[in-house]
């Protein structure tokens, strides 16, 4: 028996749902770096520009992850959709002959 139970539809919907992340974290500013330029302690504006450059390199990583999974998400149902679909027609074609 399977622990997992999970529609077509919904594994669509979560390809939408992961794409729409993605590009969430992709129009998101890097306001870590903008307040940088205004700390005037030297210590504190280089930690806040190493953070800014650490999050923009991960953050980076972290959308091309969501848009990956994203497109096997959206590849895996259109596939399901597809089987569902011959199966259905082999079982209409079996019947009629």
């Amino acid at each position: 028996m399977s622990d997992l139970d999970i529609t077509v539809d919904e594994v669509r919907e979560l390809g939408q749902t992961l794409r729409l992340v993605a590009t969430e974290f992709e129009n998101s500013e890097d306001i870590a770096s903008e307040y940088a330029d205004e700390v005037s302690h030297r210590d504190l504006a280089h930690e806040l520009e190493e953070f800014a450059e650490n999050w923009r390199i991960h953050r980076n990583k972290l959308m091309d992850g969501l848009r990956t999974l994203a497109e096997h998400a959206t590849q895996a149902a259109e596939g399901y959709d597809g089987i569902e679909t011959e199966l259905a027609n082999a079982l209409q074609g079996g019947g009629n002959g």
